[in-house]
């Protein structure tokens, strides 16, 4: 009578676990952004993406029908995240503070090396690629959007003089902040660094604050 042979346990076979969809989406948009600041948008194909992914190009095709569709998906995840930041109420205690630090936040996306080499992208390839060029601006916009509800949020309660209209001040305000990036544009050699954006920031801010008057706003 033979004994029966204790059962052996087989090791599973078959492919690896696949990436979430999830996963797929976050993974493309970081190789994507990387390959669009690296080599500007006429550089950058489907083929290049997806080799800086480790996925095929079947796989990206299923998530966007173009390049043009890739760079507005990342433009979009870029706008999802600032307009996060912008709109996020900030812990400090005075409207005063509270304009330092949005303006500083949407400094840092228009001056900072991504906002100014995408800029730098879009001024040497709009004539050739509208649609990059119609993605920027509305991107742009977008961000622009958010900066001023969240700063018509911040002073509502303040009291500015009655003549004041916050939108049209908080959209000069940002065009205090750009006038700094078209001077990048031009410099090859800028190279902003975060205390520098910081302090431009600032001054904007310190600028703008003084015309609104606001009866909480301090004098500094």
């Amino acid at each position: 009578m033979t004994k029966d042979k204790a059962p052996t346990t087989k090791r599973p076979r078959g492919r690896p676990s696949l990436r979430t969809q999830q996963e797929t989406h976050a993974l493309l948009i970081k190789a994507a952004t990387e390959v669009f600041l690296s080599e500007g948008y006429a550089g950058t194909s489907i083929e290049a993406v997806a080799r800086k992914a480790g996925m095929s190009t079947r796989t990206i095709y299923k998530t966007v029908p173009n390049k043009a569709s890739l760079f507005r998906l990342v433009a979009n995840d870029a706008i999802k995240t600032s307009i996060a930041h912008l709109d996020t109420p900030a812990r400090e205690t005075t409207a005063e503070n509270a304009a330092l630090a949005l303006s500083r936040a949407y400094s840092q996306l228009v001056l900072g090396e991504g906002g100014v080499l995408n800029a730098r992208a879009v001024f040497a390839e709009q004539s050739q690629f509208p649609e990059f060029r119609d993605n920027y601006l509305s991107s742009i916009q977008t961000v622009a959007e958010g900066f001023d509800r969240r700063f018509v949020a911040i002073f509502t309660d303040c009291a500015p003089q009655k003549d004041v209209d916050l939108y049209e001040a908080a959209a000069l305000l940002r065009s205090m902040i750009n006038g700094a990036q078209r001077e990048a544009l031009l410099n090859p050699n800028y190279d902003g660094t975060t205390s520098d954006i910081s302090a431009w920031s600032d001054k904007c801010t310190h600028f703008a604050l003084k015309a609104l008057k606001c009866s909480n706003v301090t004098d500094s």
